[in-house]
C-alpha cells in the first residue's frame, strides 16, 4: 500500500479508539509510526535518485525504477538490493513485536519511577500516581504491517512478515492497480466521513 494511504489508515484507526477509550492516543504519533516502514525502507533509494538527477545531471526518466523492473533485474542494483533488506527488517511482525516490547518495557519502567515520585509527595500534592500508559502509538506499525501483506504481490517487494524466522509471504494484490487505489481512497473517504459523523453525535 502506498505510503499516504498508510498513514491515514493509522489516523482512521486512532481517531476510532479515542471515541470509545479514556486513553487517548496521539494522531500525529500514530500517522507516523504507520508510515515510519517505509521511510526506513526506502529514503536511502530516494536519496539515490535525487543523487543521480541533480550531481550526476542523470534525467529522470532514465532512472531505474524498481517498480518497473523483474526481481532478477532489480536485484542486480546494490542499492535496491539494500531497500529489499530495510523493507524485510521493517516489515516483519517477528522485529515490530520485539521492539514493541522493549519499548513497553521502557514505558513501564518510566511509570513505575514516575509513580514512586508521586508515591513520596502525595500526601502534600493531593493526587493519585498516574496510571501506566504504554506505547499505543507504536501500533501503527503493526498496521502497516498487516495491510501490506495482501497488498504487495511477490513481483514488487513481497512482505516477509515472519522475517528472518521465515520467507514465507502471500502474494497479494499490487497496491498501484487503479482499481484498487480508487476503491481505498473511497474507503478512506467513507471511514473519515463515518468518524466525524460519530464525533458529532457524541
Amino acid at each position: 500500500m502506498d505510503t499516504l494511504s498508510h498513514g491515514l489508515w493509522a489516523t482512521a484507526v486512532a481517531k476510532g479508539f479515542n471515541l470509545k477509550s479514556t486513553k487517548k492516543i496521539k494522531l500525529g504519533w500514530m500517522a507516523l509510526w504507520g508510515i515510519s516502514p517505509d521511510i526506513f525502507s526506502f529514503t536511502p533509494a530516494i536519496i539515490w535518485m535525487l543523487w543521480q538527477m541533480f550531481y550526476n545531471g542523470v534525467d529522470f526518466a532514465d532512472i531505474p525504477r524498481p517498480e518497473t523492473m523483474p526481481p532478477e533485474v532489480r536485484n542486480a542494483f546494490p542499492i535496491f538490493r539494500l531497500t529489499e533488506t530495510l523493507y524485510h527488517i521493517s516489515h516483519s511482525f517477528v522485529i515490530f513485536l520485539a521492539l514493541f516490547f522493549l519499548a513497553w518495557v521502557m514505558c513501564w519502567y518510566k511509570f513505575r519511577h514516575k509513580q514512586n515520585s508521586e508515591i513520596t509527595t502525595l500526601r502534600d500534592r493531593h493526587h493519585q500516581p498516574s496510571r501506566y500508559s504504554p506505547c499505543l502509538e507504536m501500533t501503527g506499525w503493526f498496521i502497516h504491517i498487516a495491510m501490506d501483506i495482501p497488498t504487495h504481490s511477490e513481483l514488487f517487494y513481497p512482505t516477509l512478515f515472519l522475517w528472518p524466522l521465515s520467507d514465507w509471504h502471500f502474494d497479494g494484490i499490487s497496491w498501484v492497480n487503479v482499481q484498487f487505489v480508487i476503491t481505498n481512497y473511497t474507503c478512506l473517504l467513507i471511514v473519515f466521513i463515518l468518524l466525524r459523523v460519530v464525533r458529532k453525535m457524541k
